[in-house]
C-alpha cells in the first residue's frame, strides 16, 4: 500500500482502519474522524500534507505512525520539491504582508459564543483596499473559508503560533475578486423564483430541519441526505440561517439552490439538480 503526502486520508482508512487510531494519536482534532458521518465528508477533501498542516506536524512524522500499519512510503521527488516551492513561496508572502497595510479580525469570541462570523469577515474583507491583506486570528485554520475564497482568487497563508491560535492572511489581487466574495447565495434569491420552484417539486420533497443542531452537523445532515436524493425530487431544509460554507460544497456537487429567508433563524433552502 503505498502513500504519498497526496494521498487522501480516506483512502488510509479504507485500506486499513487502524489507520483512525493512529490519526487520532497525531493531535485530538482528527477525533471527528472516529464519527462516520464526519469521516465520510472530511477524509475524503483531506490529504496526508493537509492533514500534517492541521495536525501541527510534518507530513514525515505522520509517515512514521503509519508504517507500522504496512503503508510504504512513495518517495515521489515531486513531492519534495513541492514542499520547498511552498516553504519559499510562504517566505515571500509574509516579506509582502510585512510590507503591506494589514486590516486585523480576531473572531475567536464569535466562535465561543457559537456565532458564525462568516458574514462579518466577507462584510471586513469588502472594505479592504487593493493590495492589502486581511488577517483573520481564530483558534484553528478556517479551510472551509479558505476554499471559498480561494475558488474566488483570493491568495492566503496560514501561520499557526499555538495550539488554538491561528493567523490566516488573505489577499485579493483586483477588486473584482473582492466583489464576487460578496454572497454566494445571491444568485437565487427572489420569493417568486422560490414559490414557482416550491410548486414544481410540489409533490416531489424530502423535508428536513436541522435549526436545532450544533456545527457542523446541519452541514452534515444535509449533504448525507443529498447523496441518496432520488432523481427528479427536491431537498427542503429549514435552517436558522443562510449555510454560507455549504453553498460551495452544492456547486461541486452540480446541485441546484433557492433560499428564502422568512425572518430571523428561519431560512428555508430548496436543493435540486
Amino acid at each position: 500500500m503505498n502513500i504519498s503526502a497526496n494521498t487522501r486520508i480516506s483512502y488510509l482508512i479504507k485500506q486499513n482502519p487502524a489507520a483512525i487510531d493512529a490519526i487520532v494519536s497525531i493531535n485530538k482534532h482528527f477525533e471527528k474522524l472516529r464519527n462516520p458521518v464526519l469521516r465520510k465528508i472530511l477524509a475524503s477533501r483531506v490529504t496526508i500534507a493537509d492533514a500534517a498542516k492541521i495536525g501541527g506536524c510534518t507530513v514525515n512524522y505522520f509517515f512514521e505512525k503509519l508504517l507500522p500499519l504496512g503503508f510504504k512510503i512513495n518517495s515521489d521527488t515531486s513531492q519534495i520539491s513541492t514542499s520547498v516551492e511552498t516553504a519559499n513561496e510562504s517566505q515571500v508572502f509574509m516579506k509582502e504582508v510585512a510590507s503591506s497595510n494589514t486590516t486585523t479580525l480576531d473572531v475567536r469570541a464569535d466562535i465561543a459564543s457559537g456565532k458564525d462570523p462568516f458574514q462579518k469577515i466577507m462584510n471586513t474583507l469588502s472594505s479592504v483596499p487593493q493590495g492589502n491583506f486581511l488577517l483573520i486570528i481564530n483558534s484553528f485554520e478556517p479551510i472551509p473559508l479558505i476554499n471559498i475564497l480561494k475558488k474566488k482568487g483570493f491568495e492566503y497563508y496560514t501561520e499557526q503560533h499555538q495550539e488554538d491560535l491561528f493567523h490566516t492572511y488573505f489577499i485579493g489581487r483586483n477588486h473584482g475578486d473582492t466583489n464576487k466574495s460578496d454572497n454566494i447565495a445571491s444568485t437565487y434569491n427572489t420569493n417568486d423564483e422560490f414559490e414557482k420552484m416550491l410548486y414544481v417539486f410540489e409533490r416531489k420533497l424530502i423535508t428536513i430541519d436541522v435549526r436545532n443542531l450544533e456545527m457542523p452537523l446541519p452541514m452534515v445532515t444535509i449533504l448525507k441526505e443529498l447523496e441518496t436524493l432520488p432523481e427528479g425530487q427536491a431537498l427542503f431544509v429549514q435552517h436558522k440561517k443562510v449555510p454560507q460554507f455549504l453553498l460551495p460544497e452544492l456547486q461541486e456537487r452540480n446541485f441546484f439552490w433557492l433560499i428564502r429567508e422568512d425572518g430571523e433563524g428561519n431560512v428555508k433552502l430548496l436543493i435540486f439538480r
